[in-house]
């Protein structure tokens, strides 16, 4: 049995993942750098295991994991079509993947402040997911500083 802030910080987990996966299967087929594409594989792998841990401590409880609904992932997925529609170059793209991974490590922090202690298993999840989107923002920020350098060096 777990408490209910744990079930809740489970689910956050699971939410976030998806979110991050659907954001980059969605943009991948747009990426043109072999370098970024490959990154972007490796953070999907990293999203995975942490889903997968998440999910199962929810089963393990008799509890199902959320599923992003409908509405969300044609809300997202038309959010990132429009926003990669006429710009596919690799800074912008590693832009606005950092863009979007900022925003779910602020919402997690904010999830595990609020719920303040939970189960050990919960919360080293939640900051194994905090390390990834820290990792991951990091290098898609590398990204966007080599096509600084390159536009500076070309202009």
């Amino acid at each position: 049995m777990i408490s209910y802030a744990e079930q809740e910080l489970l689910e956050t987990i699971v939410k976030n993942t998806s979110r991050s996966l659907q954001d980059i299967y969605t943009v991948l087929g747009k990426v043109y750098d072999d370098e970024l594409a490959l990154d972007l594989n490796i953070q999907a792998a990293g999203y995975s295991g942490i889903k997968e841990k998440a999910a199962n401590c929810l089963f393990e409880t008799g509890n199902v994991p959320p599923l992003l609904g409908v509405m969300e992932r044609a809300k997202r997925w038309g959010m990132l079509q429009a926003k990669t529609a006429l710009n596919v170059n690799t800074g912008y793209m590693a832009n606005m993947l950092a863009k979007e991974e900022r925003l779910r490590r602020s919402d997690m922090q904010k999830a595990t402040q609020k719920l303040e202690i939970c189960g050990k298993e919960s919360e080293t999840i939640a900051q194994e997911f905090l390390n990834l989107e820290e990792k991951n923002i990091r290098i898609l920020q590398n990204y966007c500083r080599k096509k600084e350098k390159k536009s500076a060096k070309n202009g």
